[in-house]
Formats: structure tokens, sequence, C-alpha cells
């Protein structure tokens, strides 16, 4: 029982140390919050989480060291999320370009559903992930562990992931914040833009 107890503590542990650092979940999220879009961003962090939990249940079920195995599924899972960062980033940097865009980068991230859509989509292809669940995540987990470990580990996840994310999207909706975004919004999103299209491509380069 300790033992596991223990697990669980390293995982979250190297969880919120995965989690906390910048990459593309945090970009969309912390795009969206400072653009004004409080809702798209609190949609797109449930997104995000989901692709969390959808990421743990994959690597408790093995799937996860199946996909770090099998080498063609692995380069169509990395191309396909490497594309799918370039195009986001060039869509960021596509509005960092218009001198009076509109604030969103994207006008239907503005309706919750779709912002949701591109969390799942982001975190699902986020190369950050990728790397944790294959890796990390299966050194750590326990052989052999008991049916509540997966339950519990999944709960964890689902709680740290949603928590970090909602809690990231609420921090960047403070006006003072926003105030700033709006005076430096081309910057920013130049920035952004750069960040996830060069996540793209070192994906791809992998």
């Amino acid at each position: 029982m300790t033992a596991y107890v223990s697990s669980l503590l390293m995982i979250a542990g190297l969880y919120l140390i995965a989690v906390a650092s910048p990459g593309p979940n945090f970009f969309v999220i912390g795009q969206l919050s400072l653009s004004g879009q409080r809702q798209a961003a609190l949609a797109a962090a449930c997104g995000i989480s989901l692709g969390s939990i959808i990421w743990v249940l994959l690597a408790m079920a093995g799937v996860a060291a199946v996909l770090a195995s099998a080498e063609w599924l692995h380069l169509a899972l990395r191309i396909t999320g490497a594309a799918y960062l370039i195009w986001l980033g060039a869509k960021m940097l596509h509005a960092a370009a218009r001198p009076k865009a509109q604030i969103a980068y994207d006008a239907a991230a503005l309706e919750p559903m779709r912002a949701f859509r591109k969390g799942v989509l982001t975190s699902l292809t986020n190369p950050k992930s990728g790397v944790f669940w294959t890796s990390a995540f299966a050194t750590t987990f326990p052989s052999n562990a008991p049916t509540w470990m997966f339950a519990a580990t999944a709960l964890m996840i689902a709680a740290l992931s949603l928590g970090w994310h909602v809690g990231l999207a609420v921090a960047f909706t403070n006006k003072g914040v926003q105030g700033g975004y709006r005076r430096l919004r081309r910057a920013i999103d130049a920035a952004c833009g750069v960040v996830l299209v060069g996540f793209g491509v070192l994906l791809a380069k992998r």
C-alpha cells in the first residue's frame, strides 16, 4: 500500500513539473485568456484536461508503450501533431500581422465548443505529453498495480490538470494583465505563434 501511495505522489510531482513548464497548452490558454475570451479559455482548459485524461488512460492501457515501439504509428502521430502546431502558430502570426485585427486570433474560438475541441487537439498532439506519458509515466507507474491504483491515478491527473489549466485561464483574465496584453497584443501573438511553429518544426525533425 505504502509503495503505491509513493508511486502516486511521484507521478503527481512529475506531472506537475511537466504541466507547469510552458508549452502549446500554456500558450493556447494564455492567448485566449489575455485577449478577453474568458469562456473560450475555460473551455479550452477543460478540453486540454480531457486530453490529459485520455493520455493517462491510454498509458495505463499500454497504448502509449505501443506508440513508442511502433515506429510507423509513432511517426504518423508525430507528423500529425507537428502539422497541427505549425497551423496553430501560423494563425497566431497571421493575427499579429494585422494592425486592426480582432483581438481573437480565430473568431471561431469565441465559441466554447470550438475552443474545447481546440484544447483537446492541442493536448493530444502536444509533444511534451507524448514524451511524458511514454517515458516518465511508463517507468513510474507500478507493474501489476491493483484496480484502485488505476482509478486513483486517473482521478488525480484529472484533478491536477483541471486545477492547473483552469487556474491559468482565470489568472490571465485579470484586468491589469489584459490591459498590458492589449498594448502588446501583436508582439505577444507573434511570440506565441513563433513558439508554436518552432514546437511543430522541432517535432517534425525528431
